[in-house]
């Protein structure tokens, strides 16, 4: 029997051993693996793209799933449906084959590296050169942080020096030792990780002191389960967590080794993978399960950015340094609020813009908003004092900023917000159905608000009015609101040839808001019309389509394209493009900056920006002084939480506030 016990004993530890070290990384036969590349090939589409069931193909899922292809150790030549692979769409698909913006081309050189194909010999192009021609004198590729590590990868990927992007790259390392999505913004664990993937890609020790501080920045910002976030009070999510995940094995450390609270972000990602192999974004949300799932094999697969045919994952040990003291718990801080005892309230039900009827039978006195729309009517109706937790975004009024922070716009906190114990929760378009319904069987009562017009948002003033008891209040600035609209109607009906506006959003590459947008709406009722009608949405314009079209009159977004901090980027470029030189716009000095939170936001602000949007159009018609005509004062330096390499799909949630 001892002998017997002996072996049982020895047996156990082997297997524990085994599986111990096979734990990660993950191998490409393994399981979740497997069931996670089932589930990309079930998004590709007849073009050779990929793309949720219902959506159109895309540049950014299409690139992320040929990575977890080519990581899987698969060809995606061999990656076909009907005859057409994977990389076919990379030789067809027009959004594919001529990238517009400089990240865009640093994906497109990598990309092509990692199909085995010759990046300077693909679709008639040398992408590596017309990559390189992006590149300054100082090394930085376009104007950002994230536009120079999407080069390094390119070149590191072509086998082309990289000294003078990472030299320039070094440069940028803010004080906390991490990383911002541009040169002076705060630090967060997306760029953080990729700027370490980047200088290790082009060949950097990973004891570098640039390295080693921003392994450190990481592992300061570690949360409680183990995983990371893009910045602020945001919920840890998938994208993130894989972008470390790769950055900690690009270092040679074993990211799961990386424990906080018993928690490590290797495991915490891999709970988030769901029966049919896709994985969710956060906890509770699903956005774009085919491009998470393709950001996490990967990770899971230890391989860092650039992939390579052929590459193997890093030898990995377990971290040698000292456990870094990380943010504590979450607490969210106690507002104060007036009771309701001395209000008569008589119950009320109001249906919200998703239909939903929401019965409130007591006067809500502590209100939660999460998103910036939400959180300026509120203000704007007197209610400042019942909000009791806001997003991060929420930055107006001033009084807005002081109160505790429940998450990101789209990546909701859902432990905060409970912790601030509200009555009424304002939700909208963006929070994603998931948080909505997870919070309503968390028992909250939630109100959820989708204005897609200017008549939307005044109907969303009413109705939060309703809701909280100032239907005078929401009344008054309601017909406020009307009257101004009037006035500038009134104005501008007679004008008998309405000049051609475009509003920009970005710049790299120019990102246009085109019909069925607020600002579509905006430029109509200023008596303009938009230069570009048949483009829905928010879109990109290539250079040459835009140049094409010369608008009479061009207004842009004011700082970085998401708010007033920093040097207006935008105007910048529209100004000293030499290519744009030629325009009508430029030529007569009619580019304008509007502040973005003031067009891009459905609240109460949103009259003000039609006033000066009028009077950017029709300058004969309108007092002087309701707009300046010189770009807006700017403080120095930069304060905007990016949402990092995912910038542009945040910014097109943010336009639907």
């Amino acid at each position: 029997m001892k002998r017997i016990g002996s072996i049982l004993l020895i047996l156990l530890l082997s297997i524990a051993t085994c599986s111990t070290a096979a734990a990660y990384p993950y191998g490409a036969g393994d399981a979740i693996v497997q069931d996670g590349l089932d589930y990309i090939r079930s998004c590709q589409h007849d073009d050779g793209g990929f793309a949720e069931a219902g959506r159109e193909t895309n540049p950014g899922t299409s690139w992320f799933a040929v990575m977890a292809i080519v990581a899987a150790g698969e060809d995606p030549h061999n990656w076909r449906v009907n005859g057409t692979s994977a990389i076919d769409y990379w030789r067809s698909a027009p959004d594919a084959t001529n990238p517009e913006g400089t990240a865009e081309l640093g994906k497109m050189v990598t990309l092509v590296a990692a199909a085995g194909e010759n990046p300077r010999a693909f679709n008639n192009h040398d992408y590596v050169a017309e990559l390189r021609a992006r590149m300054k004198t100082d090394g930085q590729f376009g104007d950002f942080v994230y536009t120079t590590y999407w080069g390094v990868f390119g070149l590191a990927s072509a086998g082309e020096d990289t000294a003078l992007p990472v030299a320039w790259l070094k440069k940028q390392q803010n004080e906390d030792g991490g990383y911002g999505w541009m040169a002076g913004a705060e630090s967060d664990s997306d760029d953080t990780a990729a700027v370490i993937m980047a200088l290790v890609a082009a060949g950097e020790p990973a004891d570098t002191p640039a390295v080693a501080r921003a392994i450190d920045y990481l592992g300061a910002h570690q949360m409680n389960d183990g995983s990371f976030n893009y910045g602020g009070t945001s919920s840890s999510n998938a994208a993130s967590a894989a972008w470390v995940i790769q950055a900690i094995a690009a270092t040679g450390e074993d990211p799961s080794s990386w424990s906080k609270n018993g928690n490590d972000p290797v495991t915490t990602l891999v709970t988030l993978q769901q029966p049919d192999g896709s994985f969710l974004w956060t906890t509770y949300t699903a956005d774009n399960p085919c491009g998470m799932t393709a950001r996490a094999i990967p990770a899971l697969l230890g391989k860092p950015y650039p992939i390579l045919p052929g590459q193997a994952a890093p030898d990995l040990q377990e971290p040698g340094r000292s456990a870094i003291a990380a943010p504590g718990a979450t607490t969210v801080p106690q507002t104060t609020v007036p009771a309701a005892g001395s209000v008569a309230w008589q119950p009320v039900t109001v249906t919200d813009d998703y239909g939903e009827d929401v019965g409130l039978d007591a006067m809500p006195v502590r209100i939660v908003s999460l998103a910036p729309a939400n959180t300026e009517i509120l203000f704007a109706l007197g209610l400042g004092d019942r909000v009791v937790g806001v997003t991060d975004y929420c930055n107006y009024p001033a009084e807005a900023t002081t109160k505790p922070k429940v998450g990101g716009y789209s990546t909701v906190n859902i432990e905060r917000v409970v912790a601030a114990h509200p009555d009424l929760v304002m939700a909208a378009f963006g929070n994603t159905e998931e948080v909505v319904n997870r919070l309503r069987d968390l028992g909250l009562t939630v109100i959820t608000l989708s204005p897609d017009s200017v008549e939307g948002t005044l109907h969303d003033i009413r109705l939060i009015g309703k809701a909280t008891g100032a239907e005078t209040e929401a009344e008054r600035l309601a017909t406020s609101m009307e009257a101004r609209i009037d006035a500038v109607k009134e104005k501008t009906k007679n004008v008998a040839k309405p000049p051609t506006v475009a509003h920009i959003v970005w710049h790299d590459p120019i990102w246009i808001s085109g019909s069925n947008t607020f600002q579509d709406e905006l430029i109509t009722l200023a008596g303009g019309v938009n230069a570009f009608p048949d483009t829905e949405g928010w879109q990109i314009a290539s250079l040459e389509r835009f140049i094409a079209t010369d608008p009479e009159v061009i207004v842009v977004n004011s700082g970085t394209g998401m708010g007033t901090e920093g040097v207006d980027l935008i105007y910048r470029y529209f100004m000293n493009e030499p290519r744009l030189k030629t325009m009508k716009a430029i030529q007569n000095n009619r580019v304008y900056i509007i502040e973005s939170d003031l067009i891009d936001r459905g609240g109460p602000r949103l009259v003000d920006a039609l006033e000066e949007v009028a009077a950017d159009i029709h300058p004969d018609l309108f007092d002087a002084d309701i707009r300046k005509n010189a770009p807006i004062p700017q403080s120095p330096g930069f304060g905007v939480i990016p949402l990092a390499f995912a910038f542009l799909a945040v910014l097109l949630i943010r336009l639907k506030r």
